[in-house]
């Protein structure tokens, strides 16, 4: 019986885990491999709801003390796909993911400039529930994607963001303290 149960638990095991695919192709439906130039790399991931949980729910439990806005928040999240593209320097992949965005109704949650790169996180909302949230990142010719299905609510958004707002606030305003103890030790 013993042996039984660990051959079904091994067989449920290695179909989740084939559900976890990691492909050569794209996995989004902007991303089209006929519109994308020749000698791209492409690396697409699926992690399904089941695998999100199970990887999820460990990293809530160290983060419950450290951290419980984030360890709320990251109990919505219920499946992830990542892509990512290289070698894309004469395509059109931006623009076709900016059309794909407007045609379904993706809001523009912010949009900035680090370092070179262009990242932009937009959110499809039903009612007031963020159901989507869909990270673009483009740095010269290459591209990120991360399609987040979660289900948020705005209030929890802000939450989240005056959280860590107050959390810089006092990380800088700690800062500025040592550095003003550390002048007066030295004077």
């Amino acid at each position: 019986m013993k042996n039984l149960l660990k051959i079904v638990s091994a067989f449920t095991l290695l179909i989740f885990m084939q559900s976890c695919v990691i492909k050569g192709g794209p996995n989004m439906k902007f991303a089209k491999t006929k519109d994308l130039p020749k000698g791209v790399e492409i690396v697409s991931i699926n992690v399904p709801r089941i695998l999100v949980k199970a990887v999820i729910l460990s990293k809530i439990k160290s983060l419950k003390k450290e951290d419980p806005i984030a360890a709320a928040a990251l109990k919505k999240i219920k499946s992830i796909k990542i892509m990512t593209i290289s070698g894309t320097e004469k395509s059109n992949l931006y623009n076709s993911f900016n059309s794909y965005l407007s045609t379904n109704n993706f809001q523009e949650l912010i949009s900035l400039q680090h370092d070179g790169s262009d990242i932009t996180i937009n959110t499809k909302s039903v009612n007031s529930r963020i159901k989507n949230v869909l990270l673009g990142i483009k740095d010269d010719d290459d591209y990120v994607f991360v399609d987040l299905k979660t289900n948020f609510n705005m209030d929890e958004i802000n939450k989240l963001i005056t959280h860590y707002e107050e959390v810089e606030r006092n990380a800088s305003a700690e800062k500025k303290s040592a550095k003003v103890e550390e002048e007066n030790l030295t004077n």
